[in-house]
């Protein structure tokens, strides 16, 4: 079967936006337990440090399976794409949270965890 529309870039928004984006995200996070003046984004809320350390490092395990994920989804079909699909899902819902619990707004995690969702209501 061959992958048509948004069906055939699922697996990029999973790849660049859920995996790569997120890296940055997760470092982001992390900058507040390592030097919160050097963030290059300031937290929209007070974040205790330990905090940010735990978050980021979720985010970045995170984005880390979605890179993994992503690349496979591309030439996934049938029950594998639907398997890849609810681990993305739930990967980038946990990582969406957690960058929400540490000031950000999670928006790779977002969009991959809206991909994830779309392919799996596809399948």
């Amino acid at each position: 079967m061959e992958k048509r529309g948004f069906h055939r870039w699922a697996w990029l928004v999973v790849f660049l936006l859920g995996g790569l984006l997120m890296l940055y995200g997760g470092a982001q996070d992390m900058a507040i337990f390592f030097s919160p003046d050097l963030a290059p984004v300031p937290s929209w809320h007070p974040v205790p440090p330990l905090v940010g350390l735990v978050c980021g490092l979720i985010v970045l395990v995170s984005a880390g399976l979605n890179i993994v994920w992503g690349w496979q989804l591309w030439h996934a079909e049938g029950d594998d794409e639907l398997r890849l699909a609810r681990r993305v899902a739930f990967v980038s819902g946990v990582a969406m949270i957690a960058d929400w619990v540490s000031g950000y707004y999670g928006f790779g995690s977002l969009m991959a965890l809206l991909a994830g969702i779309w392919l799996m209501r596809r399948g």
